[in-house]
């Protein structure tokens, strides 16, 4: 568990679509957003969301329009480069880039370009490609492929880096909160499970303590308790903490995301100076190797 090995720091880089597979959307602008941190956002549609496996506050060109609330999925914004013949030779050519939206599914790199682009270029770009390059033509056919892997089929392409909360649009913050909320109550196992593991993080402080309205009397109730039997629900965990804990952990992430947290439970802090525990990782790692 995180406090055996004391607590962690947000890493300086780390890629968006190797953390975040699904998100939800929190605001879409057709005409792009003249604030966006990612500079090629400004002048063409970006989309604001926040993941939901770690709560990566991300953004992204949507491939389809997309509403604010909408579970989406997290394809990889990548530019490949194409050199095209200008004359029967192939003497003389020109690069093309094609930015293009990809996700890895079952071994393949399944991709479909951004922008509309001439079939002749992605032909060659298949043919110079790997073999586990898996080229689709179009947005639709992009998204059936989606759907017959039960993702949505609805896409954001994400690049690397991720975003702040000050760089959030005054729509997506007022979304923000409801966002997070859904992804909560959507993984009440996950969730529960914090209540069952979290550990000290040193002899004064424990970690469920760092929950609004969770005092040493609480603490100590809710340690006997998950002794006897480990939680299963949160409505069982509501018992001790006298109100829905749905939106106790609410406050929780909204306070990370905000930046006015000491030490960050579930979400990657925007500074290195704050200890970062990282909950998340843990908790749905045990559940991907069971009991």
């Amino acid at each position: 568990m995180a406090s055996n090995r004391g607590p962690l720091r947000r890493a300086e880089q780390f890629d968006v679509a190797q953390v975040e597979q699904r998100a939800v959307v929190l605001d879409f602008m057709e005409a792009g957003y003249y604030l966006d941190p990612h500079r090629w956002h400004r002048e063409r549609p970006v989309a604001q969301a926040i993941g939901v496996s770690r709560l990566t506050l991300l953004d992204g060109t949507p491939l389809q329009r997309v509403e604010a609330l909408e579970e989406v999925t997290i394809a990889r914004e990548v530019i490949e480069n194409v050199e095209e013949p200008l004359d029967p030779t192939g003497r003389r050519t020109r690069r093309v880039s094609i930015p293009m939206a990809c996700i890895s599914l079952e071994g393949k790199r399944l991709c479909t370009p951004i922008e509309k682009t001439e079939q002749r270029l992605l032909d060659l770009l298949k043919a110079v490609s790997d073999e586990s390059l898996e080229l689709v033509s179009s947005p639709l056919d992009f998204s059936k492929a989606l759907r017959s892997q039960g993702l949505p089929e609805n896409v954001i392409a994400a690049p690397r880096t991720p975003i702040r909360y000050s760089d959030l649009t005054e729509i997506a913050k007022r979304n923000l909160r409801e966002a997070v909320r859904y992804i909560i109550k959507s993984n009440e196992k996950v969730f529960v499970e914090f209540f069952n593991r979290a550990e000290p993080i040193n002899i004064r402080l424990h970690s469920i303590e760092l929950l609004r309205g969770v005092g040493k009397k609480t603490l100590m109730a809710i340690l006997d308790a998950r002794a006897r039997k480990p939680f299963e629900s949160f409505e069982e965990i509501r018992k001790f903490l006298k109100d829905d804990p749905v939106e106790v952990l609410t406050d929780k992430v909204m306070e990370e995301l905000e930046g006015r947290s000491k030490y960050n439970l579930f979400a990657a802090p925007s500074s290195s100076d704050v200890p970062f525990l990282d909950y998340l990782s843990v908790l749905r790692g045990s559940q991907k190797r069971g009991p």
